[in-house]
């Protein structure tokens, strides 16, 4: 129950006292002021729910005032049932209600839910850890400045409660003694609380006291509007000055806090601008005809924010891919992210935003109607309308693309949403509202009903993941089960993709780990090797079909259906290998589903991806209890308001990943943990034996593809990585990922040799594609297209059948679509496509021509051809590492 009305009522809060203190940490650098920026925007946010409830209260105390005689008489006279049924009488006459008198507190009651989140939010600052702010030495413990003996004294609770009494009297001046006595009541209340607070949360409750202090003054004060615009003038320019040529910060932030600086500079013309347009909205249009619409207008915005932004959009998220948001920390079923970013949607858009509404007049409430109207209907057409391609989306909601997209978009987006904003309130104040409740409605059930529709099959999906999770039904491990086999007598093929694996840092790998050499042994390193694609869908088809399921030789074939030529390219080894005595195991391959085997019944499928990371984490204990809600929690209902933001904005709320969170730990992925997971435990699931058989084990693994940092010197996921190592990739985590592989193959390879089936075994590793890694350390050579070498770069290393040799090098041009050829090749004789009949041969004189296409999607692809546009090609020979090599050409297919 705690935890319910935690999300509704204070996450909300929290979070937006946590973007405050952002906002002003990344002006000026600095956690003391930044903690005075949030205490003004607080009360700033505060000060109209305070005068409206300084209105309420007022209003209590003069009909407490009035009526005081009447009650003091009749207590006087009467007594007992008599006096109550005379009270009860009288309070009914005039409309009245004891409970009323909880009013003239109301400001309190505002208080403290905001208490209670700067209180959480200051006190796990680790930024406030060890930050001294001039006479306090650390804002992260008491301030201590006093002792007495072995009586240490915190002057600032002391100084808070003081100005807070002074403020208290300014207040109160002519107030009945009782409301004298709770007022400075709880005062006394908030320094008991707070004297052993770390200094930075008073500071902050010392600041509010601060304002409410000037605050209390002004009131008091005649023309107390002018001298809150003359104080606040300087300071604004002075801002704006700052921000305009001393600051280096990002342009769009700095133009964001200028233009509130500027807007309060020229206050005095705004408010005289918006008079005349209220004057003129007021003559055109009878505002007392709303008054019956507004509150259903206002319910229906809100409720169309509430579902997008708490079920649809986080329901879409992770229905996308259910499997990385399940078992994550104490939580299984990722329905649980869902519920809480509901919850909090509901304290942001249902508690927060109707509290405000009913708060104020009714002249308020129509200008809360038409911005929260406004804002509903942009926020939708941005969700649905402007969906960038920023790449696939990761477990923490990284995006993998940079966020930038082109001046024309972002142009267009604005207009679109001023037209869009125009409509809505021409809607909105002319006859048309019941058109526009039709369509509020039909937008509200849409949500809802693709709400519903993820919600049920995150559950279907969950429940078949449960089912390969690596426990039973009673929540206790399975049993290690042996998933490959390999013969000590027979011949062995392994095909081995690592999505994504960069062959730059091979050399590296070897260098930094001498001994994996002895493991290696018999490999020979081919970095001359290109892929046809900077892609898993451009390059993995060739890798595992061979050079008739290119790209290009894909896009000839525009008379086949795309999804048939990918689904035999991925088919071919296997079928190859099982139509010529071998026992075929294949893992994982990508984007193909199990039943598209179900015609090749002798073809083992037996994915692993995620089956053995319970085992694992029960023998990690410190990332198995990492408590991945930190991080989904608040990042969720953010990336709801980065979907519901202009396109221009959406780079600064992402916050490079962090989405404005200040505490943010980038975790472990569980998908990294998957991957992992599934290669530390082969030497566990890998069969030996003794019969005379052929076996083939074909597996994709993509821990290569997911950046992480691990701890050196064994690159090994921990919760926190103290040691990332002292080489020259110390900080790309993309090289802790590639280096990982290797030490957990190195890890089987022994295993392997222990079990004497090393030497009658062809090993091949190989990449799809690579990556724009922007290397200091790497041959950043740019190609014809502006992409660099590396991104199309592959890893390629082979072993043959009793290969004794010290690891080799070899810069023979190669590709990826050599693999098929390489693993069949003197062991099946003259080896074809047995789908085309096609030779497997390698079909690369002269050169190969690779596609520059990022649109890596498999469901943004054609029908029957990839969606390439004709100059979207390249043509490289010979040496890859010579620029002269690569042409880039186009191609009508």
């Amino acid at each position: 129950m705690l935890d319910f009305l935690y999300n509704i009522i204070i996450s909300p809060l929290e979070q937006v006292i946590e973007l405050a203190y952002l906002f002003v940490f990344r002006i000026f650098d600095n956690p003391a002021i930044s903690i005075f920026g949030v205490s003004i925007a607080v009360s700033t946010f505060t000060l109209p729910m305070y005068f409206m409830a300084e209105k309420h209260q007022q209003n209590e105390r003069d009909i407490q005032n009035r009526m005081r005689p009447v009650i003091s008489n009749i207590r006087a006279v009467f007594s007992g049932d008599k006096r109550f049924m005379i009270l009860s009488t009288y309070y009914r006459q005039n409309s009245y209600h004891p409970i009323y008198a909880l009013r003239t507190s109301l400001s309190l009651f505002i208080q403290i839910p905001f208490f209670i989140a700067a209180f959480r939010f200051l006190s796990r600052l680790d930024l406030l850890q060890s930050i001294p702010f001039l006479f306090i030495k650390d804002l992260g413990t008491p301030d201590r400045l006093f002792s007495i003996g072995s009586l240490t004294i915190n002057v600032l609770p002391i100084l808070m409660t003081v100005i807070n009494g002074i403020s208290g009297t300014i207040y109160t001046k002519g107030f009945r003694p009782i409301e004298k006595i709770q007022l400075y009541g709880m005062a006394l209340v908030f320094l008991v609380l707070l004297y052993n607070s770390p200094a930075g949360l008073v500071l902050y409750w010392t600041s509010n006291n601060l304002f409410s202090l000037v605050k209390n003054i002004l009131q008091k004060t005649k023309n107390s509007k002018k001298i809150i615009y003359i104080v606040l003038l300087p300071p604004c320019l002075a801002l704006t000055i700052f921000l305009f040529f001393v600051h280096r910060g990002a342009l769009i932030k700095r133009l964001l806090v200028a233009f509130c600086c500027l807007a309060i500079v020229f206050l005095p013309f705004i408010l005289r601008l918006f008079c005349y347009i209220k004057n003129k909205i007021k003559t055109a249009i009878d505002l007392q005809k709303t008054v019956l619409y507004q509150t259903r207008t206002f319910t229906l915005s809100v409720l169309i924010l509430l579902v997008c932004a708490g079920l649809t959009i986080p329901s879409t998220v992770i229905a996308s891919s259910v499997a990385e948001f399940s078992f994550l920390g104490g939580y299984d079923s990722p329905l649980h992210y869902v519920f809480i970013t509901f919850f909090q949607s509901v304290g942001f858009f249902g508690f927060w935003s109707l509290s405000l509404f009913f708060l104020f007049s009714t002249r308020i409430r129509h200008g809360l109607t038409a911005v929260f109207s406004v804002f509903c209907f942009t926020s939708l057409i941005n969700t649905f309308i402007f969906q960038a391609n920023y790449g696939f989306l990761t477990q923490n909601l990284h995006f993998s693309d940079s966020l930038q997209s082109s001046d024309v978009i972002n142009i267009l987006n604005i207009i679109i949403l001023i037209l869009a904003a125009c409509l809505i309130l021409a809607l909105l104040f002319t006859l048309k509202r019941r058109f526009f409740f039709f369509l509020q409605g039909i937008l509200l059930l849409a949500l809802l009903g693709i709400g519903m529709r993820n919600v049920i099959k995150i559950t279907l999906d969950f429940s078949a993941l449960s089912q390969n999770a690596g426990k039973n039904n009673t929540g206790e491990l399975t049993e290690l089960n042996k998933i490959y086999s390999l013969s000590k007598t027979g011949k062995n093929v392994i095909v081995i993709m690592l999505d994504r694996a960069i062959p730059g840092y091979v050399p590296y790998i070897f260098e930094e780990k001498p001994d994996l050499l002895k493991s290696f042994k018999g490999f020979t390193y081919y970095p001359n090797s290109v892929s046809f694609g900077g892609h898993t869908v451009f390059g993995a088809p060739g890798l595992f079909g061979g050079y008739y399921y290119t790209p290009l030789e894909i896009q000839k074939r525009s008379d086949e259906l795309l999804v048939n030529k990918y689904t035999d390219s991925m088919r071919v080894l296997p079928r190859l290998f099982s139509e010529n005595s071998f026992t075929v195991t294949i893992s994982d391959q990508p984007n193909i589903k199990n039943e598209l085997y179900s015609d090749y019944p002798d073809i083992n499928i037996k994915n692993v991806k995620g089956k053995y990371t319970y085992h694992f984490l029960s023998r990690h204990d410190d990332l198995k209890d990492f408590d991945y809600s930190e991080v989904l929690h608040p990042q969720l209902i953010r990336f709801s308001f980065f979907e519901f933001s202009p396109l221009i904005l959406r780079e600064f709320i992402y916050d490079d990943g962090k989405y404005l969170n200040v505490n943010f730990r980038q975790p472990v992925l569980m998908t990294t943990i998957d991957s992992y997971a599934s290669l530390d435990f082969l030497s566990e699931i890998t069969d030996i034996t003794e019969e005379n058989e052929n076996f083939c084990i074909i597996f994709d693994n993509i821990l290569t593809h997911e950046p992480a940092f691990f701890q050196a010197p064994d690159y090994v996921p921990v919760f926190n990585v103290t040691d990332k190592g002292s080489g020259p990739f110390s900080e790309e985590s993309h090289y802790h990922v590639n280096m990982a592989a290797f030490l957990l193959l190195d890890k089987w390879f022994s295993y392997l040799k222990q079990n004497e089936v090393y030497d009658n075994t062809r090993i091949i590793i190989v990449s799809d594609h690579g990556l724009n890694i922007h290397s200091s350390f790497l041959n950043n050579i740019q190609l014809p297209n502006g992409d660099e070498l590396e991104f199309y770069n592959v890893l390629l290393m082979v072993k043959d059948f009793n290969a004794g040799e010290n690891l080799q090098t070899d810069y023979q041009f190669m590709t990826n679509a050599d693999v098929p050829f390489l693993a069949a090749n003197e062991i099946i004789e003259n080896p074809k496509d047995p789908f085309t009949g096609k030779d497997l041969k390698p079909q690369k004189e002269g050169g190969v021509t690779i596609t520059t296409s990022h649109i890596w999607a498999n469901d943004k692809q054609g029908k029957f051809i990839y969606t390439i546009k004709k100059d979207e090609w390249l043509h490289v020979h010979d040496d890859i590492f010579k620029p002269e090599n690569w042409t880039k050409i186009t191609k009508q297919y």
